[in-house]
């Protein structure tokens, strides 16, 4: 029997089959194309249970009263969660977060961590050794550090991505680069020194779109998973539906 796990996010979702606590299959796929390929999936996989992330929030009543499976779960607020939230509006605090805890979880149960999800946006999130989710932050990730630079100003081009070669920039584009670049840097080995000072064992987890670019350069040991999300969402699941 297989765990069905579902990340939808705003252009591209991310599916996975999980047996036990092992990832077994993983497809990427449009959005337009979700709803008929899980369609397809539940009806030649043994599908135990399913759950479904959705950062949107616009799906969730047609799947899930249309997906062809008993046991069929949406995450939000209300499912039981592997850590004790103190979030101060836990109302508010995303999908994709809690299932990076959970994820967290999975790996380092019973240690504290610091996740830091690198894509649109850079999502830090803070656990103690309690598995008490106590916060984190939200910045602007490595694209979106380019973009804005070019909207909101008059004359800042758009640079192509391309990884900087060394940190002193000689023309516009290598300025722009390296501003977002190692400035990104700058700030998670900050908040990675602020976080080991409050928690001296913390383990820091990376995942995320850009995480391959970055991980090099960290000036701390890093444990880089891109699929920390889905391993969350069957810690969830396993819990929720035994």
């Amino acid at each position: 029997m297989h765990n069905l796990l579902v990340d939808i996010g705003n252009t591209r979702s991310k599916i996975a089959l999980f047996q036990a606590n092992e990832l077994q299959e993983f497809w990427i796929k449009p959005i337009e194309d979700l709803f008929g390929f899980l369609q397809e999936l539940i009806s030649t996989k043994d599908i135990y249970a399913a759950l479904l992330s959705d950062v949107s929030g616009k799906w969730q009543k047609e799947w899930v009263l249309n997906l062809p499976t008993s046991k069929v779960f949406w995450l939000n607020q209300n499912l039981p969660m592997p850590f004790k939230n103190k979030y101060a509006t836990p109302q508010t605090l995303g999908a994709d977060r809690m299932a990076l805890v959970a994820g967290a979880i999975h790996f380092y149960p019973n240690q504290a961590c610091l996740v830091i999800d690198a894509g649109t946006c850079v999502t830090y999130e803070v656990m103690n050794s309690f598995q008490e989710y106590l916060g984190g932050n939200i910045t602007p990730g490595l694209h979106m550090r380019l973009k804005a630079m070019h909207t909101f100003t008059g004359k800042l081009p758009l640079p192509n991505w391309e990884l900087p070669l060394q940190v002193l920039g000689t023309d516009t584009q290598s300025c722009l680069l390296n501003g977002a670049y190692y400035g990104l840097l700058g700030e998670i080995n900050h908040f990675v020194e602020e976080y080991r000072q409050q928690f001296p064992e913390i383990k820091v987890l990376l995942t995320g779109g850009d995480s391959e670019i970055l991980a090099k350069k960290i000036k701390t040991s890093i444990f880089v998973n891109e699929h920390l999300l889905l391993y969350g969402l069957n810690k969830i699941l396993t819990d929720h539906a035994k």
